[in-house]
């Protein structure tokens, strides 16, 4: 007698098992929306984000590689140059108990990761949100730079009291493109502008990019700008400085003119 009501409870079993498979794949729906005057309707399901993250964002991935290849070698290699400098610098500062080089040193470590991210949101889609990571990057860099000139305002950055206005001025002071490198990241992103002013879809990259383009010379603006400014910070470790000149009271930004035709190339901005 228990035989035959074990087999009926195991079937009882293979049956629910059944059901739960049928129903696993089932995505819930969020809402929809009712075009009466295209006659069509447009639904909004709960695995959206999911979707953009796991079905679309790898195809969007492989097109900017395959039309960024070149861009990124060259920022990857512009940017480890810059890396190498800062943990050898950070090294050097903390051994020598030098509280302004290693706050300098711990700034731009957190903009050089600034900076990955940017390029992976961008590789992931994403064309306006780059350039609101990279201005954040900037503001590590001038803080940077105005404690390089003012290590007496330790202090005040310690204790969050050194404002932005002060820093952005002693940057352009210190390195005079900054003005207005700064000044192409603020019209163009941080700013309401024209990309701010209309739907920017994610998908797939093509030739012809505006908004990629825009966001790739953003990028070399970036990577020139932290490589600058690290190698100010650590000018002893680097056998023949690109840009700075020892002067009697410091150092003073004097890029050859070769440097600065291949500045012009590099940006695609006229800095003259």
């Amino acid at each position: 007698m228990s035989r035959p009501s074990s087999k009926k409870r195991k079937r009882k079993s293979n049956r629910k098992g059944k059901s739960a498979s049928k129903t696993k794949n089932v995505v819930g729906l969020s809402s929809l929306h009712i075009d009466n005057e295209n006659k069509r309707v447009v639904v909004f399901t709960e695995d959206m984000l999911l979707n953009q993250l796991r079905r679309d964002g790898p195809k969007i991935e492989k097109s900017f590689d395959r039309l960024c290849q070149g861009e990124l070698v060259q920022l990857s290699s512009l940017v480890s140059r810059t890396a190498g400098l800062l943990y050898s610098g950070l090294a050097i500062a903390q051994q020598n108990n030098d509280e302004i080089r290693e706050a300098c040193a711990m700034l731009l470590i957190n903009a050089s990761n600034s900076f990955g991210s940017a390029v992976a949101v961008l590789r992931m889609g994403y064309v306006l949100q780059p350039g609101i990571i990279l201005r954040s990057l900037l503001e590590a860099l001038s803080t940077s730079l105005h404690l390089l000139q003012k290590p007496e305002d330790l202090t005040a950055y310690e204790e969050h009291k050194l404002s932005s206005t002060k820093t952005i001025a002693a940057a352009k002071r210190a390195l005079p493109p900054f003005g207005q490198l700064y000044g192409h990241f603020s019209d163009n992103f941080v700013h309401i502008g024209r990309f701010h002013k209309t739907i920017n879809p994610v998908r797939e990259y093509a030739k012809g990019n505006e908004a990629l383009e825009l966001n790739l010379s953003s990028l070399r603006i970036a990577a020139w700008l932290l490589y600058v400014t690290t190698e100010l910070a650590f000018n002893e470790l680097v056998k023949e400085p690109s840009y700075w000149q020892r002067v009697e009271q410091g150092y003073m930004y004097n890029p050859s003119e070769a440097e600065k035709e291949w500045m012009t190339e590099f940006f695609e901005l006229d800095l003259a």
